[in-house]
C-alpha cells in the first residue's frame, strides 16, 4: 500500500512540475545567419562578383596589378598598394587613354594623378549642419541606441544624378547608398569639360566619370560594392551604374597585392639551382659521413677467366720477354708444390720433376724438360708453359699435403 502511494505523490509531481514548466518558458523563433564561405571570407567583393556574372559579364580577379587588361574592359581597381611600383602609374595611364575604363574608390586617387593625368580636383568637405552659430552640445548615446540606429540604416544616404548627365536607368536619377566610409568630394579641374556621369549627393559630387583620352576614369564612395553592403539601399544597382555595364562586358577586380610566399617564388623560378644544389650537398655529405665498410669490394678467391688470363699473360710477355714469363711460372708451380708435396724444398731438380709427375699424372720426362732452364722457341715455349699451369692447378686441386701416419708393418731393411 505504500508503495503505491509513492508511485502516485511521484507522478503527480512530475506533471506538476511539467506544467509549470510549460507555463513559465516561451519557444521563439530566431534567425541565425549562416557562416560565410571560405571563399566569401577571403574575398570582399564575392557578392558584387556573382551579381555580375548573373547579369552576363566576364569577371576575372587577380591578385595584384602587375597585368593589365585588354582595352575596353572595365578595371576594379580597390587595392591600396597598387602604385608600390613607380613604373604601374604610366602604365595604368597609358591603359586608360587607349580605351581602358578605370573604376576606383576616391580616397586611392592620389593627388599625384589628379595633377597629372585625372582631370578631376578634390573638393573641401563640407558638412550640411555646419553653421556660424554655436551648437549645443549631443549627448552621447549608449551602445544600445548606437547600434539601433545602424541597424535602421542610419549611414545611408541619397545622391542624385544631375539632368546634366544622361541617366543610367530609366526608373529615376536617384540612388540611396549606404555605406560606413566618410565620402569624398570631386569636380572637374577643367569647367569647359563637364563629367560624363556623376551623381551628387547633400556634401556634393561622390560619384564622378570623366574621360581621360580614349577611356574614362570613375571615382565612387568607398564600401558600396562590399559583402556586407551590396543589399543594402540601392548599392547593387549604384554598382551597375558606376561599372556601365553591359552584357559581354569584362570586369577585373584587383583588391589586393598578394605575392608568392618567397620560397615558392625562389623555387619557381630556380628550382634547377636548387636540385643542383641539394645533390651537391647530398654528396657532400655522404663523401664525409662514416663509411660501414671498405671502400672497394675483397677481391675474390676465384680464378680469373681465361680471357683476363690471356690479356695478363700477353702484358706480361710484351714487357718482360718470355724468360722471366717462364721464371714466373716456374715459381708459381716450386710455391705450390712446397704446399702440397712433402719435402718438396730439401729435393734436387730431378726429384722436384718426379714428384710433381706423381702427384699430376704428368710425363715425367714432360715434366722435367718444361722445369729446366734451356733456349725455347715460341712453341716450345708455349707448351713449356702450359704444362707448369697444368701442373700447378692439379696441385692446387689436390688440397695440401696432409701426412699419413707411419706404418706398423714397415721395418728397416738390412744390408
Amino acid at each position: 500500500m505504500k508503495a503505491w502511494a509513492v508511485r502516485i505523490v511521484a507522478v503527480l509531481v512530475l506533471v506538476l512540475a511539467g506544467g509549470w514548466l510549460v507555463s513559465a518558458t516561451e519557444w521563439a523563433e530566431t534567425e541565425v545567419p549562416t557562416p560565410a564561405s571560405e571563399e566569401v571570407r577571403k574575398n570582399s567583393f564575392y557578392a558584387v562578383q556573382s551579381l555580375l556574372r548573373h547579369l552576363g559579364a566576364e569577371v576575372v580577379r587577380r591578385e595584384n596589378l602587375d597585368e593589365l587588361p585588354p582595352a575596353q574592359a572595365r578595371l576594379v581597381l580597390a587595392s591600396s598598394y597598387w602604385d608600390m611600383f613607380p613604373e604601374r602609374g604610366q602604365r595604368l595611364r597609358r591603359w586608360v587613354e587607349q580605351g581602358g575604363h578605370l573604376v576606383m574608390p576616391g580616397h586611392l586617387a592620389s593627388g599625384d594623378m589628379l595633377e597629372s593625368w585625372i582631370p578631376l580636383v578634390r573638393e573641401k568637405t563640407v558638412r550640411p549642419d555646419e553653421s556660424d552659430e554655436p551648437v549645443a552640445p549631443k549627448k552621447k548615446k549608449s551602445r544600445s541606441q548606437r547600434d539601433e540606429q545602424r541597424t535602421k540604416d542610419a549611414d545611408c544616404r541619397m545622391l542624385a544624378e544631375p539632368d546634366t548627365v544622361p541617366a543610367s536607368f530609366a526608373g529615376g536619377r536617384g540612388f540611396r547608398i549606404c555605406t560606413w566610409a566618410e565620402p569624398v568630394q570631386f569636380s572637374p579641374s577643367d569647367k569647359r569639360q563637364p563629367p560624363l556621369w556623376m551623381a551628387r549627393g547633400a556634401r556634393g559630387a561622390e560619384a564622378i566619370r570623366v574621360r581621360v583620352g580614349q577611356g574614362t576614369v570613375t571615382l565612387l564612395p568607398s564600401g558600396v560594392w562590399h559583402n556586407q553592403n551590396l543589399l543594402r539601399g540601392d548599392n547593387a544597382l549604384f554598382a551597375v551604374a558606376a561599372l556601365q555595364l553591359r552584357a559581354g562586358s569584362q570586369v577585373w577586380f584587383v583588391a589586393e597585392e598578394a605575392r608568392e610566399p618567397f620560397l615558392r617564388w625562389l623555387w619557381h623560378k630556380s628550382w634547377v639551382v636548387w636540385v643542383v644544389g641539394l645533390l651537391a650537398l647530398a654528396a657532400a655529405l655522404w663523401r664525409a659521413a662514416v663509411r660501414f665498410g671498405p671502400l672497394a669490394p675483397s677481391a675474390g678467391t676465384h680464378r680469373r677467366s681465361m680471357a683476363e688470363q690471356v690479356r695478363g699473360t700477353a702484358g706480361f710477355l710484351h714487357m718482360h720477354g718470355g724468360d722471366a714469363l717462364h721464371a714466373a711460372q716456374l715459381r708459381a708451380l716450386n710455391e705450390s708444390a712446397t704446399r702440397q708435396l712433402r719435402g718438396y724444398a730439401h729435393r734436387d731438380a730431378s726429384a722436384r720433376a718426379d714428384a710433381i709427375a706423381r702427384a699430376t699424372g704428368l710425363e715425367a720426362a714432360m715434366v722435367v724438360r718444361a722445369m729446366a732452364e734451356r733456349a725455347r722457341n715460341p712453341g716450345a715455349m708455349a707448351l713449356d708453359l702450359e704444362v707448369l699451369e697444368t701442373a700447378r692447378r692439379r696441385l692446387d686441386a689436390n688440397g695440401p699435403f696432409v701426412p699419413s701416419p707411419p706404418s706398423a708393418s714397415s721395418s728397416p731393411s738390412t744390408p
